[in-house]
């Protein structure tokens, strides 16, 4: 069991993604459940030395409102909240926010598969 951070109306975890043995924690990401994918900043590969491989895929996202922007869909070894891990799984990396330093969003791309319950009197997130 993990507890989420509630601030500003919006719940928040700490999550861990691994690529190439590089270890990288991400603090407060936005939990979303109206969001299908995961997308972080491409700031936290480059911090970390990891670049862009032939296999990843430029995608262009739409907003609320309709607003487009672009992604990279990347393949990585592992993503996690708490204990809560999924493995070889694809996520967006690209800016949530331009007005706004936002480090990511978990979507139901690793909510779904995760089987996760997320339990708003407790503020907690836990394997179903």
């Amino acid at each position: 069991m993990y507890q989420l951070k509630y601030k500003n109306g919006l719940l928040f975890a700490d999550i861990t993604i691994v690529h190439d043995n590089k270890y990288i924690c991400i603090n407060d990401v936005i939990i979303d459940t109206g969001a299908s994918h995961t997308l972080i900043l491409p700031d936290f590969l480059f911090e970390n030395n990891i670049g862009f491989d032939v296999d990843d895929k430029l995608v262009v996202m739409y907003g609320i409102g309709g607003a487009e922007a672009s992604a990279i869909k990347k393949r990585i070894d592992l993503i996690s909240i708490g204990d809560i891990t999924l493995r070889n799984i694809v996520i967006d990396f690209g800016v949530v926010d331009p007005k706004d330093r936002i480090n990511g969003l978990v979507g139901l791309n690793f909510l779904k598969p995760a089987k996760v319950t997320i339990d708003l009197d407790e503020m907690t997130i836990y394997k179903k």
